[in-house]
């Protein structure tokens, strides 16, 4: 689709341009901190040897030409620098790595930090009677044609993600106010998918900075990430029976709400464990993938059917059939999960008691051994330490 639609449009006479939004604010603040070499990520992209071990940090803004007599009649032409770029990591001589670990921390900080801070910010405004308006007013449909709300709240997402240039921001932003009731679940979804279509824009942006053979290559690849996402609007929101992520967002909020680990072991399971699963089973080769993948998807298919058999027909099933409880505990719940990471928790705190006790200093336990003593002989000889163990114990007794 976008090798035709690009084939309509003549790209060899076009030159690439490039479109600053919000880095016409950013870029002063940025270049303060680094500066990267534009040339050496370009001989990345085409792989030319030559930028292989180049620095990706631009130290040098200025050099000076410099012809060099190589013989009678052979001359070359130097670039000799002459003054640093003024910007903190140009300044100095580290390797990229740690430049780059350093920066991917701070940048870690700061967006968490101002995630945060919307965050408070957004549940400070809304309260009271601000959060009874705003909610009424998000959740509500369009009069007459409700139908068309929800794709007015795609094109909402989608406007807002083009100007903020994020979608992981916008998404973070309006989560929170799902979790207090000022938007529904119903409402979020399409607010998500044109979120999704919003931060194919920022690709588009940087396709039309390209030029020369790079120019085609780079739009058709940016429209194969706008199609895709538009493409998942058609069929996963235009009918509404395919619209089937929300009760699994929901469901999978409920199980959340139940057990706070599976959010953790979710995103684990999801980001880390199955990817690693599946390269390791591409590695293997692509027919051990396929036979896998295909019981995995026989397995699943068979869990769905006989679950909707359970809930709308049990009577067609025999009776060991009618409910999950054949299967072992582990198998179809999460309470034996729960227990162990329940007990995992309680005996980290118990080894922390511990610790904390056994880190005490030497002078607090002679304080309540002497106490121990004093309650059980009715006093010392020595008056000092009987006044220096009087509140220790009568402390103790309080507590207790």
């Amino acid at each position: 689709m976008t090798d035709a639609i690009l084939s309509a449009v003549n790209l060899e006479t076009a030159k690439g341009h490039k479109l600053k939004l919000l880095k016409v604010i950013t870029s002063p603040f940025t270049s303060l901190v680094i500066r990267t070499d534009k040339k050496v990520l370009s001989g990345w992209a085409l792989n030319k040897s030559e930028y292989f071990n180049a620095s990706l940090i631009k130290h040098y803004c200025k050099y000076e030409k410099v012809v060099l007599q190589i013989s009678e009649n052979v001359t070359e032409t130097q670039k000799v620098p002459l003054e640093r770029c003024h910007s903190l990591f140009s300044q100095t001589d580290l390797p990229d790595l740690y430049v780059g670990l350093i920066l991917l921390v701070i940048a870690l900080v700061m967006l968490c930090g101002c995630l945060v801070l919307m965050v408070k910010i957004l549940h400070t405004l809304l309260q009271g009677s601000i959060a009874v308006v705003i909610r009424k007013t998000l959740n509500a449909n369009i009069p007459y044609m409700p139908w068309l709300t929800g794709y007015l709240a795609i094109l909402v997402g989608c406007g807002m993600t083009i100007l903020v240039q994020s979608s992981s921001v916008f998404t973070s932003a309006l989560t929170p106010l799902v979790g207090v009731g000022v938007i529904s679940l119903d409402r979020m979804y399409p607010l998500t998918l044109g979120s999704n279509i919003g931060t194919t824009t920022t690709a588009i942006l940087a396709a039309l900075a390209a030029s020369g053979k790079t120019l085609r290559p780079s739009i058709q690849i940016a429209l194969v990430h706008f199609f895709f996402n538009v493409s998942a609007i058609l069929i996963f929101y235009v009918p509404p029976f395919m619209r089937w992520p929300i009760p699994l967002a929901r469901g999978l909020g409920n199980i959340t709400a139940d057990y706070r680990w599976f959010a953790v072991a979710y995103l684990i399971g999801m980001f880390l464990l199955l990817p690693l699963l599946v390269f390791g089973l591409s590695v293997a080769g692509s027919t051990v993938l396929y036979v896998v993948l295909a019981l995995a998807l026989l397995l699943a298919l068979l869990g769905g059917a006989l679950t909707l058999l359970q809930r709308r027909m049990p009577c067609l099933l025999p009776a060991a059939l009618r409910s999950w409880s054949f299967l072992p505990e582990p198998l179809r719940s999460l309470a034996p999960y729960d227990r162990l990471v329940t007990a995992a928790l309680a005996h980290c705190r118990c080894c922390g008691r511990r610790r904390g006790q056994e880190a005490a200093p030497p002078a607090a336990a002679d304080r309540e051994k002497a106490a121990i003593q004093f309650n059980g002989r009715g006093g010392f000889d020595n008056h000092a330490l009987e006044m220096d163990v009087r509140p220790m114990s009568y402390s103790k007794r309080s507590v207790d």
